[in-house]
């Protein structure tokens, strides 16, 4: 017989970028399947409670998810396993904490504080682009949103303002796109993946055939990713805070 998904995690087999302690007890949260791969995601309850200690037990977690103290991107989220990824924007009103994910050297993701005017505004990577019903465009974003844009003449050849791996800066939670970053040569950017994550620097060089781009930091350090990692974030200097490894 065919088994479902399973429910439980054991703390051993964590991402290395939970801050869990490993041999305390045996099981942690395991999250949800969202729009975040497990393996680049942490469960809301992790969050709550292992990095931001707001309380010390899985029963004053689920309390306190449950009766709607936290936001993710804007929206309340009742459940303790959602899982929080990439560039998503967490608030807590009652201590006025406001916190975005962003990628770390160290630990794959971490969390930084935001300015209350910030935490409206989140970067979103277009990961694919369709033609739907009537000719109208869908921008496939990172975090698993879509964005709709409405074409006046099916007919006529679509300009091509926005390309896959370029940055969308939308406002929460309506998703009204306040700015656009294209992948290009010259812009800041950030590495999300591989041995270099959380590295910050000017993306110099684009090489299409072997999809590698070069970004070059602070201290001339010059580092060579796959163009899948690189994620704009502005075009001269970050639209966000961010802390800059590079």
């Amino acid at each position: 017989m065919a088994k479902g998904p399973r429910k439980h995690m054991k703390r051993l087999s964590a991402p290395r970028h939970w801050r869990i302690k490993r041999k305390v007890h045996p099981f942690t949260i395991r999250p949800n399947p969202g729009a975040h791969p497990l393996h680049e995601s942490l469960p809301l309850g992790v969050v709550v409670r292992d990095m931001l200690n707001l309380t010390t037990t899985l029963t004053e977690t689920r309390r306190v998810i449950t009766q709607g103290h936290v936001k993710v991107d804007g929206r309340t989220r009742k459940d303790y396993k959602f899982p929080v990824g990439l560039m998503d924007v967490i608030e807590i009103p009652e201590t006025k904490t406001r916190l975005r994910v962003v990628p770390d050297s160290q630990h794959l993701i971490q969390l930084v504080k935001i300015t209350k005017k910030e935490q409206a505004l989140k970067p979103c990577k277009i990961t694919g682009k369709n033609t739907v019903a009537k000719g109208h465009i869908q921008l496939h974003l990172h975090d698993g949103r879509t964005i709709l844009l409405p074409v006046k003449d099916p007919k006529a050849k679509p300009k091509e303002t926005y390309r896959p791996g370029d940055m969308l800066l939308i406002k929460l939670p309506d998703q009204t796109i306040q700015n656009h970053v294209p992948l290009k040569e010259g812009i800041t950017a950030v590495i999300t993946g591989g041995d270099h994550t959380g590295f910050v620097g000017k993306l110099t060089k684009i090489d299409p055939e072997n999809q590698l781009g070069t970004l070059q930091g602070s201290g001339d350090k010059t580092i060579l990713t796959a163009i899948r990692y690189v994620f704009p974030l502005g075009e001269d200097e970050p639209l966000i805070s961010i802390p800059e490894a590079g």
